[in-house]
């Protein structure tokens, strides 16, 4: 009996000769967004402190909170695509299209907004299956599929009403509800109108959660996560791969069309010049740097979220402490080469695991 506790200890016991990078690999490997968390603490603690402690005041954090809402959602769907080994670089145009049609069909056809948002999510949805069929069905590349729907949709907006931005009509509760904020500072702090201040980072909240849900619990997530890490094996037991492809497109193109709504609601203007490409690589790199594979097969819309967090905070943290506007590029793209050479370690720890 004591001789086989005494295996059974030796078995619970962490496995001797690791090395420290090899147990941080390990961690890493089973909680990707670890390492991009302790960067957010890290970063928010020195802007807390450099710039006297007006971080995590209810103002800026609004600001941040409402850059990371607008990223967040554009990375999850990044996310989704990624995961199956694919990706979108027309979210950008779909962002800006489908707020732009919203609006315009309000004034000059009467369409209620709520109306004109749904027509633009549809729009967005649509798009996403053009990109999906066509990457599936004729084989090209989602690089380059995407990158033509790119200067194709940012060419129609920006032909819409002579490329001039609109300004969008009040409809309450619809704006208030999708990203207007009446926060007043001399205000109450109970009240719903603090709330407004924070619902496009409320919204985008919702959606991560309810991605993470689908992707972790439910048969279309587990196949999504099954056509990225083996889509030969997953064909062969029975699992339509390029149906599911086609899904995640889908998905990518209305989360973007309903980012760009709420971005719309924000600003009260539609502007076709809202979603420049560098929106769709600022979320590219949040859900890189949050722990999502670019081989396809992993990710994780949770880290995609912190990450967003993490570049927002660079883009208003680095400027509200005098530095230039254009030295948070620096410290992304830096951020970006390390989390890839991370990522791609601890892939091939996950590999010779499954081995």
């Amino acid at each position: 009996m004591m001789n086989v506790d005494l295996k059974n200890n030796q078995s619970k016991s962490p496995q001797p000769g690791l090395t420290a990078g090899q147990r941080l690999a390990t961690l890493l490997s089973k909680y990707p967004e670890a390492s991009i968390a302790v960067v957010a603490v890290v970063l928010v603690i020195y802007f807390q402190i450099a710039s006297g402690g007006g971080f995590l005041s209810m103002q800026f954090m609004s600001v941040v909170l409402r850059d990371t809402s607008r990223l967040a959602i554009v990375a999850a769907a990044e996310v989704m695509l990624m995961i199956t080994g694919e990706i979108d670089l027309s979210l950008s145009s779909t962002f800006s299209l489908a707020p732009y049609i919203m609006v315009l069909m309000s004034i000059v056809w009467g369409v209620p907004l709520w109306l004109g948002a749904i027509a633009g999510v549809a729009i967005g949805v649509l798009v996403g299956f053009v990109n999906g069929f066509i990457t599936v069905r004729f084989r090209v590349p989602s690089l380059i599929t995407t990158v033509g729907t790119l200067f194709l949709l940012q060419g129609i907006v920006v032909s819409i009403y002579d490329s001039q931005p609109i300004v969008a009509p009040i409809q309450e509760p619809f704006n208030s509800m999708f990203g207007e904020s009446l926060y007043d500072p001399l205000g109450p702090l109970l009240s719903v109108n603090v709330i407004t201040a924070f619902t496009p980072f409320l919204w985008s909240l919702a959606v991560v959660i309810v991605l993470a849900g689908v992707l972790s619990k439910t048969t279309f997530g587990l196949h999504t996560i099954a056509t990225g890490s083996n889509i030969v094996g997953s064909r062969e037991i029975g699992i339509r791969t390029d149906r599911i492809k086609i899904y995640n497109f889908m998905i990518a193109g209305g989360l973007a069309a309903f980012a760009g709504v709420l971005n719309t609601m924000e600003f009260s203007s539609a502007d076709p010049l809202a979603g420049s490409p560098f929106l769709t690589l600022q979320a590219i790199a949040a859900a890189v740097i949050g722990g999502t594979s670019l081989l396809g097969g992993s990710g994780t819309l949770i880290g995609a979220m912190i990450g967003a967090f993490v570049v927002s905070s660079l883009n208003n943290g680095l400027v509200m402490v005098g530095a230039q506007a254009t030295t948070s590029d620096i410290y992304l793209g830096a951020a970006i080469v390390a989390a890839m050479v991370l990522n791609v370690q601890v892939d091939r720890l996950r590999t010779r695991k499954r081995k």
